[in-house]
């Protein structure tokens, strides 16, 4: 399994402190602010008002970061030993995201400011490894040990009760790095199917099976009487396999004061998003347990489309770590339609520098973007699209034939192969061997992509004339 070389520099060894007010939670990062200002010896000072619910977020964290619900031949070792969360301060929240090894799992903690005492005094973003002692500290820390909390450069060092860990950051997988830039796109394109109170929730959570090794896909849906679950499609219904890849909410329930559920249209995947007072977890599955978010590309579409690079730097120029990005007031404010707002946001997202944030719901919005740049190398991101570098491979070596525009009829010559590409419904069809295993569920074909862009590029030129 490949992996991202990520050189980590430590101005300064993480401290304990010992305060009057009580014990610190040290989160610290490894590089200069990504935003290039001055460096600054903590992005974030204050105390946590809920030390037992933020201990336990974070467990989950780490739960879900060590956990594997699908296992390759010879891959299970070295992929627990480089999973590594990641931790973003600015717009004066904290944020702590992650995936499972099996990258089927994405999870993140947002601390909102009614969680915390205390002022975001920088903004960046960093990766550190939560190991065994990290969650047996965490395990340890009551409500009555108080717990402060800063974020700022070096390692994470943890203090609760006269207890302290310090952890180092440890190379990130490539294929990790993936899921984390493709599930913003599916969690973009999701809508609120149902929101269930905290202890309904619970009750429902306890009648699911303890274990799931099935691949038979359950339904969740909602009713008058509270949730059930069906191996039949329903229309409203959430579709789910593998059970076991909820159990890590099911500790946090008791306390949560609403479990929203979203899907996206084709139920290629789901959130799961716990609300509670000032704080909420985001737990995000793909289809299938096998079929990690790191293999989709729901991103390259909007890559291969958006010609405008122009409006992607102008959109990009305007980040600076807010927690929630206004498409319709950034592109009022840009003179650009919403839509190339939109296209752009979805491109800076696959590219590592935005994510997307379900709750953050407005009027005529499901959710919104938010501002944070993946702590390693983002000159990599292309390499991270196999699909999208061969479908410019296509193009630039005139492999691309389109013989009708409307309805598009095109041929494209790969691999002394020559496939055809129709469009039927509103929607390009492939004869190749990855569109008729995947039909277009696990994002287009590389074939299907240089078609599009020939297209698009070929009625733009007309359009010039």
């Amino acid at each position: 399994m490949s992996a991202v070389a990520h050189a980590y520099r430590y101005a300064h060894a993480s401290a304990t402190l010992a305060e009057p007010a009580g014990p610190r939670l040290s989160l610290a990062t490894s590089s200069p602010q990504a935003d290039g200002g001055a460096a600054h010896p903590h992005f974030f000072e204050g105390r946590l008002l809920q030390p037992r619910l933020c201990a336990e977020m974070l467990s989950a964290v780490h739960l879900v970061v060590g956990s594997r619900f699908f296992t390759p031949a010879n891959s299970v070792a070295r992929a627990i030993a480089l999973a590594d969360p990641v931790v973003t301060a600015g717009g004066e929240l904290l944020r702590f995201e992650g995936f499972s090894a099996c990258c089927s799992c994405y999870v993140r903690v947002d601390l909102l400011p009614a969680s915390y005492d205390g002022q975001v005094v920088g903004k960046g973003t960093t990766n550190v490894d939560f190991n065994a002692p990290m969650r047996a500290a965490l395990a340890r820390l009551r409500d009555a040990d108080g717990l402060s909390l800063s974020v700022g450069r070096d390692a994470l060092a943890l203090q609760s009760g006269g207890h302290e860990v310090v952890e180092r950051k440890v190379a990130l997988p490539l294929r990790w790095l993936r899921g984390m830039v493709e599930v913003q796109s599916y969690l973009a394109g999701m809508r609120h199917r149902f929101e269930l109170k905290g202890l309904e929730a619970l009750r429902f959570f306890r009648t699911l099976p303890k274990a799931s090794t099935s691949r038979t896909p359950l339904w969740v849906v909602p009713s008058p009487k509270g949730p059930f679950t069906t191996t039949r499609p329903h229309p409203q219904g959430v579709r789910v396999t593998d059970t076991s890849r909820l159990r890590v909410l099911e500790a946090l329930l008791p306390k949560a004061q609403s479990l929203a559920v979203h899907a996206d249209e084709a139920q290629q995947a789901s959130a799961w998003v716990l609300s509670f007072p000032g704080a909420r977890l985001t737990l995000a599955l793909s289809a299938e347990p096998w079929r990690g978010f790191s293999g989709e590309g729901q991103a390259l579409r909007a890559l291969m489309r958006m010609d405008d690079e122009r409006a992607v730097a102008q959109v990009r120029a305007q980040l600076n770590w807010q927690a929630v990005i206004d498409t319709a007031e950034l592109a009022a404010k840009l003179g650009v339609a919403a839509s190339s707002v939109e296209d752009s946001l979805r491109i800076l997202g696959a590219s590592g520098l935005v994510g997307f944030d379900l709750a953050a719901r407005s009027e005529g919005a499901e959710g919104r973007y938010f501002h944070r740049v993946l702590p390693f190398d983002l000159s990599s991101v292309e390499d991270m699209h196999p699909r999208l570098a061969d479908a410019r491979e296509l193009m630039a070596r005139g492999a691309v034939h389109i013989a009708k525009a409307s309805p598009i009829d095109a041929q494209v010559t790969s691999g002394g192969t020559v496939h055809s590409v129709r469009e039927t419904d509103g929607e390009l069809r492939c004869t190749c061997p990855w569109f008729a295993k995947y039909q277009g569920e696990r994002g287009p074909c590389k074939h299907v992509l240089a078609v599009e862009a020939t297209a698009a590029s070929t009625n733009a030129t007309e359009g010039d004339r």
